[in-house]
């Protein structure tokens, strides 16, 4: 019998207002909390923007940590209160998803936060600052970072979570590449970024980045499904449709739709943990396992998502068929290298997602709105509907 977290006997609606209150204690907490790590660490001392013991390295360390408890928290009190379906779920999956929205908070967290404190180093160059304006500075920084990890783990949503991830992974590739000590990386494919060959730096950044990506694209395919569920119970299928006894029985499959995303993202996680240097075999697998799952989804979509924009199932196949020509653009006509086929690949495959994501999404926003004609698919679908009592008419 599987786990659950303890449900509330009284469940309560979660209110705007009450995740910017939790939010603003969240970073006021951690701002004294950044601040007072800062007095002791900086006690006697001149730091710097970026480098050694500077500003940017201990906010990057108080911030991370005040991010990942502020995400924990929010998903704990915040988000399964604003989403009862979480609830309902197997408790490992329950764990799954917050350690993906807590590991890709912490590590955005982190990854800004360097970022930042780098740029403003090179743009002060030899600026030290003295102890109490760095407290400060760190302060600051922690602050802000709890803040804006509760707001965003306790709005989460499939839409706003693939533009996290989204950014993230372009984000953490991007570093990976900058930091590659191999300048001719390129030449070969993107796995080697997370070879020791290209220097740690660009090692623990890619394969850190793709294992997080992974936990991230878990959590992503737990809201996707739900969203998708939603617009399975709702589904009718098209009047001049319904004499086709084939096309009646097309329902929408979350769960196969659901279980080829997870082999993505295991996929992917793959990718990360079993770098090509160490089995070049087992790497290429997981590969295999992330394209396949990705082409079954792109090949099935008439039905697997019955129901869906004409037009959406038209690009679903023409992103087929643009794979198929960057395959040919580097297998048999040698226009590019296997690293610019990857690049093709990958950016065919997030503009599809993209598109995917945001038709899900108006079509949940569009059966959420009451609609003024009466018939099938014409009722509006609410995640808690609230006990509705008739007037009586006068």
């Amino acid at each position: 019998m599987p786990l659950h977290f303890p449900e509330p006997t009284n469940p309560k609606r979660v209110t705007e207002l009450e995740i910017e209150r939790n939010a603003l204690w969240s970073g006021l907490f951690c701002a004294l909390f950044g601040m007072a790590t800062a007095l002791i660490i900086f006690a006697g001392e001149r730091p710097a923007l970026f480098g050694g013991l500077s500003v940017g390295s201990v906010a990057s360390v108080t911030g991370g940590v005040s991010a990942g408890l502020s995400s924990a928290y929010a998903f704990r009190s915040l988000l399964r209160q604003r989403e009862p379906w979480l609830r309902r779920i197997p408790a490992w999956r329950q764990y799954v998803a917050a350690l993906g929205l807590v590991l890709v908070h912490v590590a955005s967290t982190v990854m800004m936060i360097l970022v930042a404190t780098h740029l403003f180093q090179q743009a002060f160059i030899g600026l030290r600052l003295d102890v109490l304006a760095g407290s400060l500075a760190v302060s600051g920084i922690t602050g802000l970072s709890a803040y804006l990890a509760l707001v965003a783990t306790a709005r989460t949503s499939a839409e706003n979570l693939s533009v996290v991830l989204g950014i993230y992974m372009a984000a953490g590739v991007l570093i990976s590449m900058l930091l590659a000590e191999d300048q001719g990386w390129w030449q070969g494919m993107f796995s080697r970024l997370g070879t020791s060959q290209s220097g740690m730096g660009s090692f623990w950044t890619f394969n850190t980045t793709m294992i997080i990506s992974g936990l991230v694209l878990i959590s992503f395919t737990e809201f996707l499904t739900r969203d998708l569920d939603v617009l399975s119970r709702t589904y009718r299928c098209r009047p001049n449709l319904e004499r086709y006894p084939l096309i009646r029985k097309l329902r929408p499959r979350p769960r196969v739709v659901g279980w080829c995303l997870v082999a993505v993202s295991v996929g992917i996680i793959g990718v990360g943990s079993v770098p090509m240097n160490l089995s070049l075999g087992v790497h290429s697998a997981f590969v295999q396992l992330a394209s396949a799952a990705m082409i079954i989804l792109l090949l099935g979509t008439m039905v697997l998502l019955p129901g869906y924009p004409a037009v959406f199932h038209m690009m679903s196949l023409s992103a087929v068929g643009a794979l198929w020509v960057a395959f040919l653009l580097w297998d048999s006509w040698s226009y590019y290298n296997l690293t610019g086929f990857e690049l093709s690949a990958v950016a065919i495959l997030f503009t599809w997602i993209s598109v995917f994501i945001r038709t899900t999404a108006a079509m949940i926003r569009d059966r959420q709105q009451p609609r003024g004609t009466h018939g099938p698919g014409t009722r509006s679908v609410h995640r808690d509907p609230a006990p509705r009592t008739e007037k009586p008419a006068v």
